[in-house]
């Protein structure tokens, strides 16, 4: 299709139109006055394809003899036939007929893949990438153009937030470098990738309405980079349910136009939320918004704003255009023509696996585990033998690929060492497998962040058994358990959030010492909810201040010199990793940091090497530290790793409301390396940057206050003052009732204060 000459011959009402979607789930498929626009479909998700949006596209257009109510039912237990009615199960089999057609003959359930808490903690930009090419896969063979959610980037500020599985840290540096690695994963099988929700749907709380109050600083620092990252190679980007100081993110211009279009550059469509817009459409579409799902939306209004003059004609043509040209690339989606059932399978399998192998985090080992050859486990009847593999919402993935870690583990141990509610066994030695899951979902978020009553009471009665086994504690959760005097009861627990279809057959060969765990918490368990930076600003109403500014999570803690249960960067090894000969330099604009990585022990292992900095001295306001640059090598054992680690002094600017940029501030900066987590840092070497912005330079640009704090500068303001045959006592007054005062709006020109510029340039070369 030539769209640009197809564009002419549309009307406006077509424009509009295709501006608001035809279907739930599509886009396109009518004609308009320039010829048929074909039908696109947009599809959940980050996890796998959601069943509910593909059956009930195949529902509506292949019967109507079956009600909703029995549709809903087969959705979600499609795999599971014995809880189906036998009406239902008629209706299921003729979807499933339609299915493998619809899939040109591939008869295989969808996969189920770990969602962003998982992929962030493998801390492997390789994996988040294969994982996107698995999920590129699945969208190609079920005919889905865009791929919703791939990825879902928003910063894990608050731990009880009903979607915190789906993003992938609580640092914008580690969500930035990973995140768009699953954007060219999808992209490279020919699918559009869709990074959302753009921005900061950090809450489910009222999140169809609620206003968020964010200082910009704390926008452009911590909740803008990873859409920006994703934003170079994302074809679609979702606009998000909630208002940010007071303006709807799908109407306002100055995330849409300004900072989305303008400053990154971003040429791809963006889509709204579903039912995300509340307003009006042709007023959105003047602030940038383009798609509005779901479809079919009213497009009235876009006509309307045309002809009276609130949407230019040339920006709801620039909205048509980039629609058609979306779907003239990606409405013909088809899987790669030697693509066969069992290699569909394999794919999607492998890449689960590895997601989940090395995103599971070992978070306490005392020496039980990896489990001896021999050993048994036992497990209790009123706890699942299946993990939750998946949160609920949008990122449910209904299949039957999923497995259970006690037919995984009676696979490696022997079916006669896997013991169902056998204390006498138990007491022999069998190590206890408790899984504590925790269901979470999009559209509410989680009460608290403690223990059920029943885990809490099984793993005290267990620790009161004398003779006992060991206690292994598995946390199937959305994200950070509170663990109380629990944590000193269980001799191993593990992190394995919601592992994916494969999450039970990596947990069981990491339990068996096949795999050497690797994954590090990208979100820091605190040691009580009320300890987290947002807990104090969690909503009652429509309004939600983000009183933790730029001191979202580890900066948050560290801030406050909280103590708390596992920091961020952590996770064990079954090797023993030590840093040594370590060394740093600068050249140019470039950091780099060198070390060597020592394996310890008689076992290959990955270590995760993390890189901080830290600024002395800062002008502003500044976390004490943050993560700037990261390495996952593989040490043989009893071997070493050669790592360098390299980033540039641009990711040390910080944001400047005065100056409304990015500025970098000169002088001293330290460098820390660790492989155990930001708590437990090794000093890494320094640096001095001498090129700083000169806004913030010492110097005219400075705030009296700033000045007078500083005897040398002080004394030289004193002298050139003198000279100048001016008061100094008005300098002094200044300092005392307005000391945010400019130097330089006090006196503008700088070559008179001779004194005062000798004196900075001495101050900035200490």
């Amino acid at each position: 299709m030539n769209t640009k000459s197809f564009l002419k011959k549309m009307t406006v009402a077509d424009k509009a139109r295709l501006l608001c979607g035809t279907t739930p789930f599509s886009i396109g498929g009518f004609e308009s006055a320039a010829g048929f626009i074909p039908e696109m479909n947009i599809q959940d998700g980050g996890t796998g394809i959601n069943y509910e949006h593909t059956l009930v596209h195949l529902f509506n257009n292949v019967t109507s003899a079956y009600s909703y109510g029995e549709l809903d039912n087969v959705i979600h237990h499609f795999y599971e036939t014995d809880k189906l009615s036998k009406g239902e199960k008629e209706l299921r089999d003729k979807l499933r007929e339609c299915l493998i057609g619809y899939r040109d003959g591939i008869d295989v359930a969808p996969g189920c893949y770990p969602p962003g808490i998982v992929l962030g903690s493998t801390w492997n930009p390789e994996i988040v990438f294969e994982t996107g090419r698995a999920l590129g896969l699945e969208a190609a063979v079920y005919h889905v153009g865009v791929l919703l959610g791939t990825p879902n980037v928003n910063l894990l500020r608050d731990p009880v937030n009903g979607r915190f599985f789906e993003g992938y840290s609580e640092d914008p540096f580690l969500a930035k470098t990973l995140a768009p690695e699953m954007c060219k994963g999808v992209e490279s099988m020919g699918v559009a990738s869709n990074v959302k929700h753009f921005a900061c749907n950090n809450l489910e709380k009222n999140r169809n309405i609620i206003n968020e109050l964010i200082r910009i600083r704390a926008l452009r620092e911590l909740y803008l980079p990873a859409f920006e990252a994703c934003s170079k190679v994302a074809t679609t980007l979702m606009t998000a349910y909630p208002s940010i100081n007071g303006k709807p993110c799908c109407e306002n211009s100055w995330l849409l136009k300004d900072v989305l279009r303008n400053e990154w550059g971003y040429e791809g469509v963006t889509i709204t939320d579903w039912s995300a817009c509340r307003g009006k459409t042709g007023d959105s579409v003047a602030a940038g918004q383009e798609l509005f799902m779901p479809g079919p939306w009213d497009p009235s209004d876009i006509v309307a704003a045309v002809e009276d003059g609130r949407l230019p004609s040339k920006d709801l043509d620039e909205a048509a255009k980039r629609l058609l040209d979306l779907i003239d690339k990606f409405a013909d989606v088809k899987k790669p023509s030697d693509i066969t059932a069992a290699k569909y399978k394999r794919a999607g399998d492998k890449a689960a696996y590895k997601a989940a192998a090395e995103g599971i985090v070992m978070l306490k080992n005392n020496g039980s585990l990896p489990l001896k050859k021999n050993s048994g486990v036992v497990f209790f009847s009123k706890f699942p033998e299946a993990f939750k593999d998946y949160g609920e919402g949008s990122a449910q993935v209904f299949t039957d690929r999923k497995q259970k870690l006690t037919a995984e583990l009676g696979s490696i141990l022997g079916e006669n060492k896997v013991f169902r509610d056998d204390l006498a066994a138990f007491r022999k030695g069998a190590t206890a497998i408790v899984i504590e899951t925790v269901h979470s979902s999009e559209g509410a978020d989680r009460k608290d962040l403690k223990l059920s009553t029943q885990t809490v009471s099984l793993i005290r009665k267990l620790n009161k058994e004398k003779g006992r086994g060991k206690i292994c504690l598995i946390l199937n959760t959305p994200g950070p358990s509170e663990l109380g005097s629990i944590e000193g009861m269980a001799d191993s627990i593990f992190a394995v959030f919601y592992p994916g279809m494969m999450g039970a057959k990596a947990m069981a060969d990491i339990l068996t010492g096949k795999v050497n765990p690797s994954g590090a918490l990208t979100c820091t368990f605190p040691m009580s909810y009320k300890d987290a930076p947002s807990y104090l600003c969690y909503p009652d109403s429509t309004t939600c201040v983000y009183g933790d500014d730029i001191y979202v999570g580890y900066r948050g803690y560290i801030k406050r010199g909280t103590k708390v249960m596992y920091p961020f960067g952590y996770g064990l090894s079954y090797s023993k990793f030590e840093l040594k000969d370590i060394s740093s330099s600068k050249k140019g604009g470039k950091i780099s940091v060198n070390c060597n990585v020592i394996n310890k022990s008689d076992i290959d292992g990955k270590a995760i090497v993390q890189l901080y900095v830290s600024k002395r001295k800062p002008l502003t306001a500044r976390a004490a530290v943050e993560l700037k640059g990261y390495s996952k090598p593989k040490v043989k054992a009893k071997g070493k790793a050669k790592v360098t680690i390299t980033f540039g002094q641009d990711e040390l600017r910080y944001f400047d409301e005065s100056f409304n940029k990015f500025l970098l501030e000169e002088g001293g900066y330290d460098l820390f390396l660790s492989i155990k987590g930001v708590n437990d840092l090794v000093p890494a070497g320094s640096f001095r940057i001498d090129d700083g912005s000169e806004e913030i330079k010492c110097g005219v640009n400075w705030e009296v206050g700033q000045i007078a704090a500083v005897k040398e500068l002080k004394e030289a303001i004193r002298k050139d003052s003198e000279a100048l045959g001016l008061p100094f006592a008005g300098f002094l007054s200044c300092v005392r009732y307005v000391p945010f005062t400019r130097l330089c709006q006090l006196n503008p020109k700088k070559e008179d204060l001779k004194n005062f510029n000798e004196a900075a340039a001495k101050y900035r070369a200490e």
